[in-house]
C-alpha cells in the first residue's frame, strides 16, 4: 500500500532524504520545515495516514504526518508574510486580504495616517507556532518604530496571532 501526502509518496520522500544526505540546503522556509518535521516525526502516531492502519509502516506514517504539518505551517507563514507586507507598505487592502477585520483595519489606517514613517515588524519564532487542525496560534514579538519630536522611538510588545484555514488558504482572524 502506498501512503500519500502533500509531500508525495512517503517511501519516495524517505529515499530522497537518505540520498540527499550532506546536500542539505538552508533557504527560505527550509529551517521551518526541518524543525517541524523532526518535532512532529518524533511524536506523531500516523493520525493522517489513510487506508488499513495495520499495513502502514509507522515510520512512513510519521513522515506523512510531518509533511502535512510542514505544509500547514508554510501556509500560516504565507498568511503572516501577507500581513507583514501590508504593514510595511501601509496598505490597508493587503491587511484585509490577510484576513484582518474591518475594525482592526480602521485602527491601522488611523495609525498609518498619524505616523506616516512608522515601521512595524513581527518576529515570530517557529517554536511558538501551534497548529491544531484548521486553527493556529503564533506568539510573536512586535516592534514598532515611530518618529516623535524628530527622533525614532521603538516600542516592543508580545502579540498573538490567531489563524484559521479556509478553502482559500490560511487567514489571520485575530491579533492581540
Amino acid at each position: 500500500m502506498e501512503v500519500k501526502s502533500g509531500c508525495g509518496n512517503a517511501r519516495n520522500f524517505r529515499a530522497a532524504r537518505q540520498m540527499q544526505g550532506a546536500q542539505k540546503r538552508v533557504d527560505g522556509m527550509k529551517p521551518l520545515a526541518m524543525l517541524l518535521s523532526f518535532a512532529i516525526a518524533a511524536s506523531a502516531q500516523g493520525a493522517f495516514a489513510q487506508g488499513d492502519k495495520e499495513s502502514v509502516n509507522p515510520a512512513e506514517a510519521r513522515i506523512v504526518s510531518a509533511c502535512q504539518v510542514v505544509t500547514e505551517a508554510t501556509g500560516v507563514q504565507e498568511a503572516l508574510d501577507r500581513f507583514d507586507s501590508g504593514l510595511a507598505a501601509h496598505d490597508i487592502e493587503q491587511l484585509r486580504a490577510a484576513g484582518i477585520e474591518s475594525v482592526s483595519v480602521k485602527g491601522w489606517e488611523k495609525f498609518f495616517k498619524s505616523n506616516p514613517d512608522a515601521k512595524v515588524t513581527d518576529d515570530c519564532p517557529v517554536t511558538s507556532l501551534f497548529l491544531a487542525g484548521d486553527k493556529a496560534l503564533w506568539n510573536c514579538m512586535e516592534t514598532s518604530t515611530i518618529t516623535s519630536s524628530g527622533k525614532p522611538v521603538q516600542y516592543a510588545r508580545m502579540v498573538q496571532f490567531t489563524f484559521i484555514k479556509t478553502s482559500g488558504g490560511w487567514l489571520i482572524t485575530d491579533r492581540k
